[in-house]
């Protein structure tokens, strides 16, 4: 029992190394975003917005991507004493052949791309078996098939000039798994996986993957009362300049992820791995009248705004 003990502690002491090593420890240095063209998808609001501004205050070349193309004309407004150029495309990245028409217009416009943001993503909460299939599909279009497309049809130029960087937006749920977010954890999870295995794809090709894991932000997917609860829950709800910020400074520092939050969000994704049973426990424990009540209204606004589009 006592060797048991000790392989299990420095087995225990191996993974914290090992942890701790992805998370602090830069691969590579050498961006300079001055007179980059950067691509940002879900550029007019909230997370989006802020990486806009984060990337333009440093001198690159913006193209912004949404949906709603007076957001994205105020998101210009705002960036451009800072930028030399920036480029609006109102897309919606559901659809194949906007897809196809962002990355035409970026390379028709700069002849490359250097950054590619796959930012973009909708949230949905409710009971999996309530959840309408329409929603369901927008929210795998969206938040991950949206970004695989987009990648491949970058790759080819960033591969020719064998330099570009592929930044992916996931989510803390990209690693841990909530009760009521099963759609939205598979979209997350999905981003994970598809970023860790390009990066091991893409080796020494010159063309890296960031994937940057934010947290509760306050954004236009949170609402004042999911914020009250996060925050009574024991989550760090982060500013979207705060968060964008971090994932600048990431990417310039080579990260090759970047966790936001605060300690109670990377407690969880540590226990993920290495103590589901005690995740297991904790939902056990939270999963209350409240989260649901709370959660569940999610799906409430998310059907008026499906009935507005």
């Amino acid at each position: 029992m006592g060797l048991a003990r000790r392989l299990i502690g420095l087995g225990a002491l191996a993974g914290a190394g090992y942890w701790l090593a992805r998370y602090f420890r830069p691969q590579h240095s050498t961006l300079v975003l001055s007179e980059k063209v950067v691509l940002i998808t879900g550029a007019s609001s909230g997370i989006g917005r802020a990486l806009a501004y984060a990337f333009a205050r440093r001198g690159a070349r913006v193209v912004l991507v949404a949906r709603r193309e007076e957001r994205l004309e105020a998101v210009r407004r705002e960036i451009e004493p800072y930028t030399s150029d920036v480029l609006v495309i109102p897309a919606d990245l559901s659809d194949e052949a906007q897809l196809q028409r962002v990355v035409e217009q970026t390379l028709e416009r700069f002849g490359r791309v250097d950054i590619l943001v796959n930012n973009a993503g909708v949230s949905l909460a409710g009971w999996l078996q309530d959840l309408p299939p329409k929603l369901v599909e927008r929210v795998l279009r969206v938040n991950l098939l949206a970004a695989i497309r987009l990648t491949q049809l970058v790759l080819p130029s960033m591969l020719e000039q064998r330099h570009g960087y592929i930044l992916n937006i996931g989510s803390i749920l990209g690693r841990t798994a909530a009760p009521l977010f099963s759609v939205y954890n598979a979209s997350k999870y999905g981003m994970t996986g598809f970023s860790n295995a390009l990066r091991r794809e893409l080796h020494r090709t010159g063309v890296y993957v960031t994937l940057a894991l934010p947290g509760w932000t306050r954004t236009e997917m949170v609402s004042p009362e999911i914020e009250d609860l996060a925050r009574r829950y024991g989550y760090t709800v982060q500013e979207a300049d705060e968060v964008a910020e971090r994932i600048v400074l990431g990417l310039v520092h080579g990260d090759k992820e970047i966790v936001l939050g605060g300690l109670f969000e990377r407690a969880g994704i540590f226990l993920e791995g290495c103590a589901p049973w005690l995740m297991r426990l904790y939902w056990k424990l939270w999963f209350t009248p409240e989260w649901v009540s709370v959660m569940g209204g999610e799906l409430e606004r998310a059907l008026k705004r499906a009935r507005r589009k």
